[in-house]
């Protein structure tokens, strides 16, 4: 693909989450490539900020779509994460959920309504 087939690709639609070049940065970091890695990961930022607006978020608020900004307030409040990371974060909660197998949404339920699951709890999970 040209150049200038990819720059007007990456206009049109920007795949933040799971892109490719970003996998094979971390692919090529892991394997010690480090230069190449470097370019790929240059690449792929190039094509961020040409997309424009990849922010998920829909809120209008004047830090929308600067990522600096948006994680830096979010780290200082540590109230909850940026919209854009939910995906990862969620994924990953999945995952470990299911080493008890997906029984999270009764634990929490169970917690909702005051049951701690204590010793002798008559509650079943």
């Amino acid at each position: 693909m040209l150049r200038e087939e990819r720059e007007s690709e990456a206009q049109k639609y920007m795949k933040i989450d799971g892109n490719e070049l970003a996998i094979l940065q971390d692919k090529l970091d892991r394997e010690g490539k480090k230069q190449e890695a470097w370019e790929v990961k240059q690449e792929f930022l190039r094509q961020v900020r040409e997309a424009g607006d990849h922010c998920p978020c829909p809120e209008a608020c004047p830090h929308h779509g600067n990522c600096f900004e948006c994680v830096t307030i979010h780290r200082g409040h540590r109230d909850h994460l940026p919209m854009c990371l939910w995906d990862m974060v969620n994924e990953r909660i999945a995952a470990l959920s299911h080493m008890t197998e997906g029984s999270l949404r009764a634990y929490e339920d169970r917690q909702a309504a005051g049951c701690a699951g204590c010793e002798g709890c008559q509650e079943k999970g």
